[in-house]
């Protein structure tokens, strides 16, 4: 990844296969959906806190630890609020929230927290090279592979465009101090020369890639060559192992919430 998100350090998940890695992304995304107890989830996040110390990926949470926060709790909120099947915890008003309902809430927004961690180890130890190498050897059509790894550096790009725009309007006048709506009204103009800046940067980069030739050779080439190794196919062993645990959890009526 850039900068912004890639973390520079040698460790046992900087040396991994980029395939392997984003293979073993997504059997960690299975098990996070094959469970919703939120005793169960704890067990999962213990799984891969271990994974985040060795990766870098709490250095950046600590950098997102803001938004990571904010979105776990809005799930639970959300999931709490909208469930109303089950014995009755308290009410307010027509809002009814129940014992079930805040269990599987907390289940489930464990479950989104742990599914945006392994992203956030994913990030912290891929570089935006390693990604589109590992999207391309799964067979991943290059527009594609390309696309979605030009997200990824573009981030940084439009983070310091937005912080360079602030501190232009903060020099002719705008204040941005206060409560909570008149910081969103003080930001609230700032949306539009973020976004054309944004489409300006788009543009020119399509130009650039117009013309060098972007999408004329059907066959490429790349510098950057990956082996699998045996750290690959025991990261993958032990994901799977993982996966068909919560499958059998699953089958013997463990892991949920129920009703």
């Amino acid at each position: 990844m850039s900068g912004f998100l890639f973390i520079e350090r040698d460790s046992f998940f900087r040396r991994l296969h980029p395939s392997g890695k984003i293979i073993s992304l997504m059997l960690m995304f299975a098990a996070a959906l094959l469970l919703d107890d939120p005793w169960y989830m704890l067990g999962l996040w213990l799984v891969v806190l271990p994974a985040g110390y060795f990766s870098g990926g709490f250095r950046l949470l600590a950098r997102l630890g803001f938004l990571f926060s904010a979105i776990c709790i809005a799930s639970f909120v959300l999931w709490a609020v909208f469930i109303r099947a089950g014995t009755p915890l308290f009410a307010l008003g027509p809002i009814q929230v129940t014992v079930q309902g805040t269990r599987l809430a907390a289940g489930n927004a464990l479950r989104l927290g742990l599914m945006l961690f392994c992203g956030l180890v994913f990030i912290a130890s891929t570089p935006i090279e390693d990604l589109f190498y590992g999207l391309t050897r799964l067979g991943e059509p290059f527009p594609a592979s390309f696309a979605l790894s030009l997200s990824f550096r573009l981030v940084p790009i439009f983070s310091e465009s937005a912080s360079t725009i602030l501190q232009a309007q903060r020099s002719r006048g705008l204040i941005t101090s206060g409560n909570p709506l008149r910081k969103f009204k003080s930001y609230f103009p700032l949306f539009v020369p973020v976004f054309l800046s944004a489409l300006r940067k788009v543009d020119l980069l399509s130009i650039a890639l117009e013309t060098r030739g972007f999408g004329a050779l059907s066959k490429r080439t790349s510098w950057v060559q990956f082996r699998f190794a045996r750290r690959d196919f025991f990261l993958l062993a032990f994901c799977l192992l993982l996966d068909a645990a919560c499958i059998w959890l699953r089958l013997r009526g463990m892991g949920t919430v129920k009703f």
